[in-house]
């Protein structure tokens, strides 16, 4: 078992060190530019007593506590980084779980003289060693910024604890659904889901201005992100609310050995329902392609339909904020840096860049499977057929865009009837329109994993993946890291407009480069063999 454990930790190595790196450095820096930009308590007090009166900005940073520099940044990147080690342990479950399965690895294992559950349980032992570095990570990360070293601990531990809480999740759904496709849409919409519960709790709390601190309401208290957050870092350094996370991981952990034992390989406790092959009415290769997609993209619709309920759920709060405070809207257009309109119309802007987010993995996770039926074998037998190698990608391709427009799909039109509930008209339309306005920033993605997959094959999923979250941390933390413009432009997160739109040029310039990505990708693809 302790060589599998091995085996799999050197399978990771890459994709690990770029997500650990990646993470120490959002953390670093996040917490150098708070500690600089807010240096003086003053400054720290103002900031938190416009949070406290704007529950949108609740929603999306976190939950004050006081107004210490150490809780300031805890307030400011705790939700952001518990996200990113969410996803992080999610993909990693799946890939040592039901993708070995279907790429006939497992077999392979339980050929050998080892315990029916012995990949379950060093996957467990990775994802929770894994888990423990990254919390090391984060507080080191921290204690280098001039930290208090308990403070930091604690927020580890948070970030730890929260990504142990997915990683039993993961290894749960493995066990449930039939393809690993779905597995991580199901993980995606679980963290998704965590962040929105978190998001609602701590917008509908109860401020306490005198304090400078909130009392999140109940949704954050069935969050593992919101557990967390009630650690309170750096101020109160409560280890307490940890103690659900770690109750939850070990529980669903324990099921998902239960299940392993007494499970076959390749079967699943969900059914995988009779679908159009085997009825005969699958048709061509595109055909064949969204029916391998889909049942993953149903999770990442459900995480995207959340947040825009969310969206217009707030929305309300957000109109009977102290809208004419200047320091409201310049943190909102930090999180959407795209252009002008109203307060509401910024704060659409700042949560639904979240979905388009989700809608760019969503795409790309489309593209990457190709990388899959490589090293599986299976392209070798699709393009033995009449297919030829440029169709092949094509057609993942054109899968991957309406990945994309059902995302943002389902985020401005939950979001436009949350508002038209609250008698909002205007805002209904923006939020359709806002959505629209991030397909060409998710798009990009789809076209470079187009042409990573064809020209660094070996590579792709692991460069993908790294640049996709440089972008994202670009995107969203940019303004806050007080990064250079010409660094900000390098993310197409950065140039998603805000409705109504002054200039389309951005916008002409994101499609633009997708469709030239894309056309270098066909090109190569036609010039190279098929590589295991």
């Amino acid at each position: 078992m302790w060589r599998l454990l091995w085996a799999d930790a050197r399978r990771d190595r890459r994709q690990l060190l770029i997500w650990l790196v990646g993470i120490a450095l959002v953390v670093a820096g996040s917490a150098g530019a708070v500690s600089s930009e807010f240096s003086s308590e003053q400054a720290r007090a103002g900031l938190l007593a416009v949070a406290l009166a704007t529950p949108s900005l609740l929603a999306l940073r976190g939950l004050p506590n006081g107004s210490g520099l150490g809780a300031l940044i805890f307030f400011q990147i705790f939700a952001f980084v518990a996200v990113v080690v969410g996803l992080l342990n999610t993909f990693l479950a799946t890939r040592h779980g039901r993708a070995d399965e279907e790429r006939g690895r497992r077999e392979l294992v339980a050929a050998a003289p080892l315990r029916r559950t012995a990949p379950v349980t060093a996957t467990l032992i990775h994802g929770t060693v894994l888990n423990a570095v990254v919390a090391a990570v984060a507080a080191g990360a921290l204690i280098v910024n001039g930290l208090d070293a308990v403070g930091a601990a604690v927020t580890g531990l948070a970030v730890g604890v929260t990504g142990f809480v997915c990683l039993g999740f993961g290894l749960l759904v493995n066990q449930l659904t039939p393809t690993s496709r779905a597995a991580n849409g199901i993980g995606a919409a679980f963290v998704g889901s965590a962040y929105a519960a978190r998001a609602a709790g701590d917008a509908l709390g109860s401020p306490d201005l005198a304090n400078l601190s909130l009392r999140s309401a109940w949704p954050s208290w069935i969050s593992p992100i919101g557990w967390g957050e009630q650690t309170l870092a750096f101020s109160d350094n409560r280890l307490w609310p940890l103690l659900p996370g770690l109750g939850l991981g070990a529980a669903t952990a324990a099921a998902a050995l239960l299940v392993q034992s007494r499970r076959d390989i390749g079967a699943s406790l969900l059914p995988e329902r009779r679908g159009p092959a085997a009825s005969g009415a699958l048709r061509g290769n595109l055909a064949l392609s969204w029916r391998l997609q889909w049942p993953s993209l149903v999770g990442w619709v459900v995480a995207g339909a959340l947040l825009g309920l969310l969206t217009g759920g707030l929305a309300t709060a957000v109109a009977d904020a102290t809208l004419g405070n200047p320091q409201i809207t310049d943190v909102l257009q930090s999180l959407a840096p795209g252009g002008g309109g109203d307060i509401t119309g910024i704060f659409i802007a700042a949560l639904i860049g979240l979905v388009v987010i989700l809608a760019a993995a969503a795409g790309m996770q489309g593209v990457l499977r190709l990388r899959d039926e490589e090293e599986e074998g299976h392209a070798e037998l699709v393009l033995a057929t009449a297919v030829r190698r440029s169709t092949w990608l094509l057609d993942a391709v054109i899968v991957a865009v309406v990945s994309v427009l059902l995302v943002l799909a389902a985020v401005g039109l939950t979001a436009s009837l949350s508002f038209l509930l609250n008698g909002d008209r205007s805002h209904a339309r923006a939020a359709v329109s806002q959505a629209a306005a991030g397909v060409p920033a998710a798009l990009v993605f789809v076209g470079l994993v187009a042409l990573l997959v064809t020209v660094l094959p070996r590579f792709a999923v692991a460069f993908g993946w790294g640049l996709f979250g440089v972008a994202v941390a670009i995107g969203l933390l940019g303004a806050l890291l007080r990064l250079p413009a010409a660094v900000r432009n390098l993310s197409p997160f950065s140039h998603v407009p805000t409705v109504p739109i002054e200039s389309w040029t951005s916008t002409l310039l994101l499609l633009a480069l997708t469709v030239a990505l894309t056309a270098l990708a066909v090109v190569a693809v036609r010039r190279r063999e098929l590589v295991i």
